[in-house]
């Protein structure tokens, strides 16, 4: 979210959350909602923000919102600023809570010990164009080449190592120094997807396509029908293994087909015994027959018109009794 009065981002999505939560305690006349977080990490910022106005005092400095502060944002809910917290923590040091800043610097005892931090976190040519200063060797000549060039001087030409060191660790809480913190970067050897089947690379990494081969697109193309598919296919069969036996293979057809071809040259009809030779039909037959099925076609033929006939007929009569 970016808390602002003017150029908000992400607050619709908040104000939806917090009508889900007043929805959930729907047996409740309100709700109430309270920021919990470090100092200075922009909790009265969002309240604001909610409310399109300033209703809570904002600073950038850590500790400015010293009470509980009850902020009315609709008829059912209800905004809780309250100070930052600190939890407590082995592992954090003066010098992390000092540059995340929890702690206020006028308080911080030898401020310049907490320099070289902010060297190391800004890169060299961002503290060049803010303090237009180049050529220190550690962060003592640092403080001494922006304490002569402001004019913050002690007693006898000193310069006021303690005072720049507190405008400098200023000017950083304050965004007036450009930083950032990198992203973790996992160690060689290490990989979050280790171990998850069919995942490799990085986590966040969309796997590359596999080129398919130019057969793999042919059967992709062969199998492609605009019908249903049948239970039973060709392709099922032959990868189980089994295989028809009722239909020779192409080489067979051929071999059978040059073998028609030899014996018909040589006058050898392999159908001999199936069918009849011609002069055992002789040509008193052949007319009995031509008759005999010239007289069945012309009683089928007399037939067919007599019952078109008769359907004209009661066609034509359906008709009359419709007029």
């Amino acid at each position: 979210m970016h808390s602002s009065l003017t150029n908000p981002f992400g607050k619709g999505s908040l104000i939806e959350l917090l009508r889900q939560y007043a929805k959930l305690h729907s047996d409740r006349k309100q709700i109430s909602v309270g920021l919990i977080g470090y100092p200075n990490v922009g909790k009265s910022s969002i309240v604001n923000t909610l409310r399109k106005k300033k209703v809570a005092t904002v600073a950038p400095i850590p500790g400015e919102t010293k009470v509980w502060q009850y902020i009315t944002l609709t008829r059912k809910i209800y905004m809780i600023d309250c100070p930052g917290i600190v939890p407590p923590s082995q592992t954090d040091t003066p010098q992390d809570l000092l540059l995340r800043g929890v702690v206020r610097v006028e308080n911080v005892d030898n401020p310049e010990q907490y320099i070289p931090a902010v060297l190391a976190k800004v890169k060299t040519h961002h503290m060049e164009r803010t303090y237009e200063l180049k050529g220190w060797n550690n962060h003592m000549e640092f403080l001494e080449m922006i304490a002569r060039k402001s004019g913050r001087l002690l007693k006898g030409g000193e310069p006021d190592l303690d005072g720049v060191a507190k405008m400098v660790l200023n000017d950083f809480m304050r965004g007036k120094i450009p930083w950032f913190t990198p992203a973790p970067v996992e160690e060689e050897g290490e990989s979050t997807t280790e171990g998850i089947e069919g995942r490799s690379g990085r986590l966040g990494e969309m796997p590359q396509k596999r080129k398919r081969t130019a057969a793999e697109m042919a059967d992709s193309v062969a199998g492609t029908s605009m019908g249903p598919s049948s239970v039973g296919s060709d392709s099922d069969d032959e990868q189980e293994g089994d295989e028809f036996e009722g239909f020779g293979s192409e080489d067979d057809e051929a071999k059978g087909n040059n073998e028609s071809v030899a014996k018909a040259s040589e006058g050898v009809d392999d159908d001999s015994d199936d069918m009849i030779p011609l002069d055992e039909i002789s040509d008193e037959d052949s007319d009995s027959e031509d008759g005999g099925d010239g007289a069945a076609s012309e009683t089928s033929y007399n037939t067919s018109v007599k019952a078109i006939s008769d359907r004209s007929a009661s066609n034509a009569s359906k008709k009359r009794r419709k007029t």
